[in-house]
């Protein structure tokens, strides 16, 4: 994907707290997850544009439902977004841009900013818990909820495997919880409760729960 590994606590250590915000009706991005996006409206466009010139970050964030009332303007989103670090990038004669992102870290947007044409946020990144006590429970947890997705488990192990080449380094427990909420056949709202749990032990409690229920 790229040559020397990514250095992701050094780009966490430099972000300054200000983030670019790209609102989407049903993409819930993850830690240590790649997503392709096309995009293509004016705004984003240039969105896409600055973070290009600057630090290549760009906060995914996921609108709540209603969000077709106010579409062109700022409709409301839920406060836990995941911020991404663009990693491979094509630009179209058209100006539109075909983009691959990859998730760094979860967010909490503390404010939105005035900002135009698209919006940005105040942000706080939020630590992940996994005490050492609870390490053998957590992987109890992921082991449940990978034995809940059979058909999906290739695909998320190809995945931590992806994510693992990128950072160089295994990556905590908690990326295979997001690893597993990423490939399983999950509603928008239900990956967003995934998101938006930070502690380890619970969001793969959460995770278990939901994807027995089916």
């Amino acid at each position: 994907m790229q040559g020397a590994p990514l250095d992701v606590q050094h780009i966490l250590d430099r972000f300054e707290g200000i983030a670019r915000l790209f609102p989407l009706p049903s993409l819930v991005l993850f830690p240590d997850v790649f997503v392709p996006l096309k995009v293509f409206e004016e705004r984003y466009v240039e969105m896409v544009r600055d973070a290009l010139a600057d630090d290549e970050l760009i906060a995914i964030a996921l609108l709540k439902p209603g969000w077709q009332e106010d579409y062109q303007g700022t409709p409301p989103v839920h406060e836990v977004v995941c911020l991404g670090r663009i990693l491979k990038h094509n630009e179209s004669k058209n100006g539109e841009y075909d983009i691959l992102l990859y998730g760094l870290a979860r967010a909490r947007i503390e404010e939105e900013l005035p900002s135009s044409p698209y919006r940005k946020a105040r942000v706080t990144l939020l630590e992940e818990h996994a005490p050492v006590d609870d390490a053998e429970l957590i992987a109890k947890r992921m082991r449940r909820a990978l034995e809940l997705v059979p058909g999906r488990r290739s695909m998320i192990w190809d995945l931590r495997r992806l994510a693992n080449q990128l950072r160089g380094v295994d990556a905590s427990a908690a990326r295979y919880a997001d690893a597993v909420a990423h490939g399983g056949d999950l509603a928008r709202e239900v990956r967003w409760m995934v998101l938006a749990v930070a502690e380890v032990l619970e969001g793969g409690a959460v995770l278990g729960v939901i994807l027995a229920r089916g």
